[in-house]
């Protein structure tokens, strides 16, 4: 690694070591994945087969099509970056992991489905928490530098930002967040998989109505989807399912 990349390592390390936000976390991880030619990622618990709710996401610039696309096929059961997950501790390449895989056709399909949404090269940095908790920070793009240096760093720096995150999210938890009954009502709707329209008509309010409550849980929770504010009532038993 050479000095002026190991300056800009440094330089992002103890900005996300002075972050006082997740979004700052954010921001700083960003900086650090653009450098390098990647234009999404996501910090998550894994998906599983039985139930995609897991855990709140920590941070993510991840494509809304994407994630519909993902959720709505389930193509996680499927997906072979997420098996190869569960099978180590290292960090990976998307591109490495296929030519070492035997994929299954569905498996193929996955991938496919991923470089049309401009996601071709991915890389995954496995993190493993208190009492083996695991997360994920995955970064993709179209044709991201992942040569040895750029892993390196970028290893390194998903590390730090996953601690930060994770230790805001712990200070932030002392303030629990009260959503009103109509939010909690259509977020358990929503968990349901109803669409806005669709649970508009079943507590007679209009879709614009819904879609402002789940606004509003989103934005009490500081997440950027409504997957992350169902998973955060969930876990804050607001709603069931």
């Amino acid at each position: 690694m050479n000095t002026r990349i190991a300056n800009a390592t440094l330089d992002t390390i103890q900005a996300l070591e002075r972050a006082p936000s997740i979004l700052k976390v954010k921001e700083a991880f960003r900086q650090a994945g653009d450098r390098h030619g990647f234009s999404a990622y996501l910090c998550s618990a894994p998906p599983s087969a039985r139930n995609e709710l897991t855990d709140p996401i920590l941070f993510e610039e991840w494509p809304s099509d994407w994630r519909r696309t993902y959720f709505g096929r389930r193509l996680y059961v499927h997906d072979p970056m997420l098996k190869e997950l569960f099978r180590t501790a290292d960090p990976f390449l998307w591109s490495e992991t296929m030519e070492r895989r035997r994929c299954s056709k569905p498996e193929r399909a996955v991938m496919w489905e991923a470089a049309q949404a401009k996601m071709t090269e991915g890389y995954v940095v496995p993190i493993y928490g208190v009492g083996g908790a695991v997360h994920v920070l995955t970064m993709t793009g179209e044709k991201p530098r992942v040569d040895i240096a750029a892993r390196a760093e970028l290893h390194l720096i998903a590390i730090y930002a996953y601690a930060r995150a994770k230790q805001l999210r712990r200070c932030s938890g002392g303030t629990p967040v009260v959503l009103r009954p109509r939010e909690r009502e259509v977020l358990g709707w929503a968990a349901a998989g109803k669409s806005d329209w669709e649970i508009g008509e079943i507590i007679g309010v209009t879709a614009s109505a819904v879609h402002k409550h789940i606004e509003s849980a989103k934005r009490k929770w500081a997440v950027a989807t409504r997957v992350q504010a169902i998973v955060e009532a969930i876990r804050q038993g607001e709603i069931q399912l």
